[in-house]
């Protein structure tokens, strides 16, 4: 409250919805309507990773809290559930569905074998909510005056605050679970700008920094949902595809056997090799303890882990807190009424993951149907509070 006017309340997730579609934004944070039923799977899923990777980062300092994997498995415990996934093991891209508990054990069991209990990072706070008071500009008038007071109060989370130990430098994580890693967006992100305009500050103030401390920098913790490739690999480390009767009859011929006297190459020649049937040749094969490599995959695994490094500078900082004000003042005149809510459909609106969960409300409502929109609210969707973690 500021004075007796409630302050709206704005977080990241809102400015992604708010940008896509004004009707998704207004349904989903102004009547706070929710899906009935289950969370959805990708927003499960990812609040579960997170939660392994808090209780494991949980600090201070190096010390490290339960294994991530396990964490995850008593949270999936919770729930059955499977999780849309694409694999590259194939010629063809091929999405499947994986057992969710499976998964995400296998993944919190690859990320602490490649990065270990990460011994650099001293950790300050492994997960810290946020608020920053964004005042109205002083250029912009939605009214005959501008109002005194805060336009809004931006709310967020830290996954993790820590301090390089060979550098001092300070660090925040972000978790990210996704399909496809991708990282050309972090540029413009409104997060990464956004955290970057309020950490030091807010830091500052909470004690967890020294007064004269500045951010380093975000690092994005990229962690694909996907199972290990488990394809046979060349010599050059790349992934190879099933192989056919040529690559068995032309291996078993060159490779050297144990005898009696020692290592000879194949007793079988290559014209007798050539006569064989594949299921002759893998018998072979196994019996000799021969891995048969087949041609390299066109298609090779995308990494499964990423760490991603975002710095900003002081003009880009300030740039962020000039977007917060632009789209607190766009966020006032819908609520006004001084702009109606549009829409703004398109292919995304219900393909996978991306697929907007008031699709079918919004054809209703595109058809003219105001009755049957609130009969559908009233069986689909219940109201909850979007900022009951930061009120």
């Amino acid at each position: 409250m500021e004075g007796d006017v409630v302050v709206p309340i704005l977080r990241t997730s809102e400015r992604r919805d708010l940008g896509r579609c004004p009707q998704r934004w207004w349904w989903a944070w102004r009547e706070g309507l929710r899906e009935r039923g289950a969370e959805a799977d990708a927003l499960w899923f990812g609040s579960g990773i997170h939660e392994a990777l808090a209780a494991w980062y949980c600090g201070p300092g190096t010390k490290r809290g339960p294994h991530p994997a396990e964490t995850w498995q008593k949270w999936a415990d919770e729930d059955m559930r499977s999780i849309r996934t694409v694999e590259k093991w194939d010629e063809e891209r091929e999405a499947v569905w994986v057992d969710a508990k499976k998964l995400g054990t296998v993944m919190m069991e690859g990320y602490v074998k490649l990065y270990g209990e990460d011994e650099h990072k001293l950790v300050l706070s492994p997960e810290m909510t946020f608020s920053l008071d964004v005042p109205w500009p002083k250029d912009q008038m939605l009214y005959e005056e501008t109002p005194e007071g805060l336009l809004l109060r931006y709310v967020g989370t830290f996954d993790s605050v820590w301090r390089h130990a060979d550098t001092g430098h300070i660090w925040l994580d972000e978790h990210k679970t996704a399909g496809q890693i991708a990282t050309g967006h972090l540029t413009l992100d409104p997060q990464a700008g956004s955290y970057w305009a309020v950490a030091g500050r807010y830091l500052r103030d909470a004690g967890k920094i020294g007064p004269n401390e500045q951010l380093w920098g975000i690092e994005y913790n990229f962690m694909r949902k996907a199972l290990p490739d488990d394809r046979p690999k060349d010599a050059e480390g790349f992934a190879t595809n099933k192989p056919i009767k040529a690559h068995y009859a032309e291996q078993l011929s060159t490779w050297l056997v144990e005898t009696p006297e020692g290592r000879a190459r194949s007793p079988i020649t290559s014209s007798a090799l050539a006569k064989m049937k594949l299921e002759q040749l893998q018998g072979l094969a196994s019996g000799w303890g021969v891995t048969v490599i087949g041609e390299r995959s066109k298609t090779q695994p995308a990494e499964n882990f990423l760490r991603y490094p975002v710095h900003r500078t002081r003009p880009e900082r300030n740039q962020q807190l000039i977007r917060l004000q632009k789209e607190g003042l766009l966020m006032q005149a819908y609520r006004s009424g001084i702009l109606p809510v549009t829409k703004v459909p398109d292919r995304t609106c219900n393909q996978g993951a991306f697929r907007c969960p008031f699709f079918e409300m919004c054809e209703l409502d595109e058809a003219g149907g105001s009755e049957a929109v609130e009969d559908f609210k009233q069986a689909a969707f219940v109201v909850r509070d979007p900022y009951a973690d930061h009120r």
